[in-house]
């Protein structure tokens, strides 16, 4: 009975202490309390009633579906990888490229030890030093000193045959034999460099383990000033935000075997990608990086498990396993996430999540949190009421 009176006793003092508080503070905490309570509902109202809806079409080439690390059919070429001239993007090269510039006796040795042949490659004109062209090419067959090749976002006729003609030291050097592109002609002489990406990175790729890149082309875009990027931090304003939408091409690379080589998964494009549906941090962090027109290569270790890949779920996923991701970034559309038109198996996949015992559960605990601080205040003033109502 005494704690009891104590303890009452002890609340009507702190009561009574408030009540003799001036006018002035009251209303300060008053306003406190409403700008709490207008910042709770208005974070839980943008982060559980916000929903994406409607569909938009896609230009990709046939995606491989989770999980699935098997090489696509009919791959669709993306555009065609320009290093520009006066050191923009030749600088990246020799980090791109592995090994020495390829000879004729060097891919023979390969195809006698079974060794996978390069699947990408760089073609650099030679005889213009101060502005040199590098073109990017899949290699198609190899016979003797000769060799064929496919050109990579150009017409569809874009196979050109080459000849070795000079294979001194590092100096090694083809002879464009037969070709139908202009910027290609017959009788050109050209180097070539393995560009095709292993498991593992290259020790000149950046970022901690987890989340390396190689920046495969740079861009001459200017990245701006400094600004408010609108969730919560400050940014160049010529790079992506979370809520940005972006226009890319792609290739996917899928790493398999002891040796660790990769393979084309898919070669695609899209013009409505959002930044905040990149599920592996690597790529997302790194696009937020990139400038239009740049190029950059990631490794995404086979324990990652959010896979997206700029769609809402399920409309694309990166393969399992171990894969490398060439994206080149071509336009920024601002705030697009607010606009986004979700198709209908996305929107589907999206309240079906939503109907989760779990999330319901989540759902029901912030609306209490919200209305914790209110009740606090009730339950305030009605002690209040009876407290006047005593004396």
């Amino acid at each position: 009975m005494k704690l009891h009176e104590a303890r009452t006793s002890a609340w009507m003092r702190r009561y009574v202490y408030t009540l003799s508080r001036p006018p002035s503070q009251h209303l300060a905490c008053s306003l406190w309390r409403v700008v709490l309570l207008a910042t709770m509902a208005f974070t839980a109202c943008r982060s559980l009633c916000f929903t994406l809806t409607a569909s938009g079409p896609i230009k990709t080439g046939n995606c491989a579906s989770r999980g699935d690390s098997r090489p696509v059919k009919n791959v669709r070429r993306r555009r065609g990888w320009r290093i520009k001239v006066h050191g923009i993007g030749l600088a990246e090269l020799a980090n791109v490229a592995s090994g020495p510039p390829l000879s004729s006796s060097g891919l023979q040795s390969r195809i006698g030890l079974r060794m996978p042949l390069p699947k990408r490659v760089a073609l650099q004109l030679e005889g213009s030093a101060s502005s040199p062209q590098i073109l990017e090419a899949s290699l198609c067959n190899v016979k003797g000193k000769c060799l064929m090749i496919e050109i990579l976002g150009v017409s569809a006729d874009a196979l050109v045959e080459l000849q070795e003609i000079d294979a001194k030291g590092d100096n090694i050097t083809w002879c464009v034999c037969s070709s139908t592109l202009m910027t290609l002609p017959e009788g050109a002489c050209v180097s070539l460099r393995d560009i095709t990406p292993c498991s593992e990175a290259p020790s000149t790729a950046t970022g901690a383990d987890g989340m390396k890149n190689l920046k495969m082309q740079s861009s001459e875009a200017d990245p701006g000033s400094v600004v408010y990027n609108g969730v919560g931090g400050l940014q160049l304003e010529g790079y992506p935000r979370d809520v940005d939408g972006i226009s890319c091409t792609f290739t996917v690379w899928c790493c398999t075997g002891a040796s660790g080589s990769c393979t084309v998964v898919e070669d695609g494009e899209d013009s409505d990608a959002l930044v905040c549906e990149f599920g592996p941090d690597c790529i997302k962090e790194g696009l937020k990086g990139m400038l239009p027109g740049e190029t950059r290569r990631f490794w995404i270790p086979a324990e990652i498990e959010d896979r997206r890949f700029g769609r809402p779920p399920p409309d694309r996923y990166l393969p399992g396993g171990c894969v490398v991701v060439d994206v080149t970034l071509h336009s920024i559309t601002r705030e697009a996430v607010f606009t986004y038109n979700m198709s209908k198996e996305a929107f589907e996949f999206s309240m079906e999540k939503e109907r989760l015992p779990g999330r319901i559960l989540l759902r029901a605990i912030g609306v209490c949190v919200q209305f914790l601080p209110f009740a606090w205040y009730i339950q305030q003033q009605q002690a209040g009421d009876t407290f006047d109502n005593l004396k």
